[in-house]
Order: C-alpha cells, then structure tokens, then sequence
C-alpha cells in the first residue's frame, strides 16, 4: 500500500495494518495542507463578510431544508476462500470481510448545501479551488492571514495557517 505525501509520510511499517496506514497519510495529508484551498470567494469582499454571510445562508438553508435523519443497517461482507493442503484435499472457508452495522445520515445534506451555495451566488461569491503553494512560496513569504479578498491569477496559490485561517498568495 502507497501513500501520496507532500511533507513526508514518514516511510511504511509492514507491521501496520492497511486501515491504519491509511488513516495515517491522510491525517499527515490534512496536517500538511497539501490539499487545495476550497472557499467561497468574492474580489475585495473581507473573509470576515464572507464568513458571516455563509453563517447567514446556512441558517436560511437549514428553515428551508431541515435535518432528516435516517438509519439503515448495512449487512456483513463476507468472502469464500478455498484452503487446499498439501496431500489435495481442499476446504471452504467463510471469512468476514466487513462487519454489519448501523448507518445515521441525513437525506436532506446535499439539497442544503445546494441552497447554500446558491444563496453565497446571490450575494456575489463563487466557489473556487486554490491550489496549495509550493514550500519554496511558503519560505519566501510573510506569513499573514487573508483579510480582504485579492485578485486570482492562474499563479494564485494557498498557504494554511493554524485552524481554519489561510493566505491567499499570487507570486511574482
């Protein structure tokens, strides 16, 4: 099992299982901020605005769409495997694969978000993808939260601070 690493996965143990490897890079991933900034985006508009206007249209997707948990039961998986010993004689053996159990979601999610994402349009904010800047950006660069909005090129990049803070950069 390969994992893709920006800062450094810090190399596979065999003794560990594939679940936890996974779990591993993915956390390394996030921690990293190797993964692309995705953010409601308007020119000269403050993130400060920004955040309270998705505040506010959530609130009104929420009245409009209300949370509608559901439960269903997911059934095991399991699989066959034929054992054969070394004088020819072969058994079947059941092996669990992925164990039964009980899933909570929301149906109504995806419609909220919809109806947030076009209330954020009628204000004037698109959703745009920011690609994580290069460490060579990072090291040439004042660290310093985004507050206002700057003009997107195609050489636009993003730098993750602590929490959900971010610098949008455009290198010269």
């Amino acid at each position: 099992v390969n994992c893709f690493v920006c800062a450094g996965c810090g190399g596979y143990n065999a003794r560990m299982r594939p679940g936890h490897l996974i779990f591993l890079c993915i956390s390394l991933l996030t921690l990293s901020g190797c993964f692309p900034l995705n953010v409601y985006y308007r020119e000269g508009a403050s993130v400060a605005r920004m955040e309270n206007d998705r505040t506010d249209c959530r609130v009104e997707a929420l009245a409009k769409v209300p949370v509608a948990m559901r439960t269903r039961y997911i059934p095991p998986v399991y699989d066959t495997r034929t054992i054969c010993t070394a004088t020819g004689y072969c058994t079947s053996q059941r092996i669990l694969i992925s164990p039964g159990r009980w899933e909570s979601y929301d149906v109504n999610e995806g419609l909220r978000n919809e109806v947030t994402t076009q209330c954020m349009e009628r204000k004037g904010y698109a959703r745009v993808r920011v690609p994580a800047c290069s460490p060579q950006v990072i090291e040439q660069t004042t660290i310093s939260a985004t507050r206002v909005f700057p003009p997107l090129s195609d050489r636009s990049c993003a730098i993750r601070i602590r929490g959900d803070r971010y610098q949008i950069v455009t290198p010269g």
